[in-house]
C-alpha cells in the first residue's frame, strides 16, 4: 500500500462532504471504488488489504490508520493529515496535491461518489452485505477477504484470476523495493 496515494485518495473523496465524513461510509465507498477497479482494470486504486466485518468489507490498513492502529511511519504521516472526530474523519488540510490518482481513479471515485453521496453509512452497510458476495458474516470477529475472492465474486475465470494475482504480486514487490530504495536515498 502507498500511503502517499491512499492519502491523496482519502483526500479526494473528504473533499465531497467538505472535508468531513463518516469514516464507516468512507471505507466502504473506498471498497467499492476498488473492487470496480479490480472489474474493470484487474487492479486496485488504494492497494490495501480487505476485511469482512460484521458491518461489511472494508480496508484493513485504512480502518486501521483511522483506529490509530497503524504502523508508525504511516500513522504519523496519517495523522498529519486526518484526524477522527466521533464516528467522522476529518481532513486537516485541504492543501493535498492529487499528483498520482489518474483520470481513470479519479471516474471510479466520482461515479462511487455520484451512486452512493445521499447513502447513509447504515444504507451503505445494507449494500454491500447484498450486493459483495465476497463478504461473509464473521460475527463478532473479522476475517481477511482475499482478493481472489472478489475476482471470483466479479465473475472472473481462475487463468484471470491466476493472472492477475500473479501480475499484483509482481507490482507489490516493486513498489516495495522503491519505498526501500527512497528510504536509503532519504
Amino acid at each position: 500500500m502507498n500511503i502517499h496515494k491512499l492519502i491523496e485518495v482519502v483526500n479526494y473523496m473528504l473533499k465531497k462532504y467538505e472535508y468531513r465524513l463518516n469514516y464507516t461510509k468512507l471505507l466502504k465507498m473506498l471498497y467499492l471504488a476498488d473492487r470496480q477497479s479490480y472489474d474493470d482494470t484487474g487492479s486496485p486504486i488504494t492497494g490495501d488489504t480487505y476485511a469482512a466485518l460484521k458491518a461489511g468489507p472494508i480496508l484493513s490498513n485504512t480502518y486501521n490508520l483511522i483506529s490509530n492502529k497503524g504502523k508508525q511511519n504511516h500513522q504519523n504521516l496519517w495523522n498529519s493529515r486526518f484526524l477522527k472526530d466521533g464516528y467522522d474523519l476529518v481532513a486537516l488540510t485541504d492543501k493535498i496535491p492529487c499528483n498520482t490518482l489518474s483520470d481513470y481513479e479519479k471516474e471510479v471515485l466520482d461515479g462511487i461518489d455520484s451512486k452512493f453521496h445521499d447513502y447513509t453509512f447504515t444504507d451503505l452497510i445494507e449494500y454491500t452485505h447484498a450486493n459483495c458476495p465476497e463478504w461473509t458474516d464473521p460475527k463478532d470477529s473479522a476475517l481477511p477477504i482475499s482478493i481472489e475472492s472478489i475476482l471470483q465474486a466479479l465473475g472472473k475465470s481462475p487463468d484471470e484470476i491466476a493472472f492477475l494475482i500473479e501480475e499484483e504480486l509482481s507490482f507489490a514487490e516493486e513498489e516495495e523495493a522503491l519505498a526501500q530504495l527512497s528510504e536509503l536515498n532519504a
